[in-house]
């Protein structure tokens, strides 16, 4: 290490600045997050409403396709198949419903600008994008729960469907003097 640079490699040059070339061995990168202001989150906010709904609408239409294939009969997977998508489709249903929480509690933090009128309008604009009950980032949360939801419970009910209809053929069979 250089003496005095603070980072890995060896110093060239001459004078008063020595060039510092660090060792690729050692080298790291770092990023800074830079906080939004309320004029850029103002610019955004139209396009990142209207992706928000294309996703969501998206989101539900294939939900009600996947719904619509599991009543009809013409989603067909075995009973170990779905239930292991039916716990992946769980597990991340819960994932977003612990997020929410998690979220719709950090975002509503009132924002500490002051006690003036300015402050306290921004504040309050604020936390309408970001808990907002129409648009806010916590209600894309639960309506995405609610999608992954509504899959689950169509997988259940085309899993129990099938095991019913086995069920009812095995013992159709049985009650005919065959075997399964």
């Amino acid at each position: 290490m250089a003496e005095g640079t603070g980072t890995s490699g060896t110093t060239t040059g001459t004078g008063a600045a020595p060039v510092v070339t660090p060792d690729p061995t050692t080298a790291t990168t770092t990023s800074t997050t830079v906080p939004i202001t309320a004029e850029q989150l103002a610019a955004v906010k139209p396009a990142l409403q209207q992706q928000m709904l294309a996703d969501k609408a998206d989101a539900s239409h294939a939900a009600a396709k996947l719904d619509q294939a599991a009543d009809s009969g013409k989603l067909t997977l075995d009973f170990e198949a779905a239930d292991a998508l039916i716990k992946a489709v769980d597990a991340a249903r819960d994932q977003v419903m612990d997020l929410w929480k998690r979220a719709t509690d950090q975002l509503a933090t009132p924002l500490q600008l002051g006690e003036n009128p300015v402050a306290k309008a921004i504040s309050a604009r604020f936390n309408d994008l970001a808990v907002g009950e129409d648009s806010g980032a916590a209600k894309a949360l639960l309506d995405l729960f609610k999608v992954l939801d509504d899959i689950s419970n169509a997988l259940s009910r085309n899993r129990d469907t099938m095991r019913d209809a086995d069920e009812e053929a095995e013992k159709s069979m049985k009650n005919a003097g065959g075997s399964w």
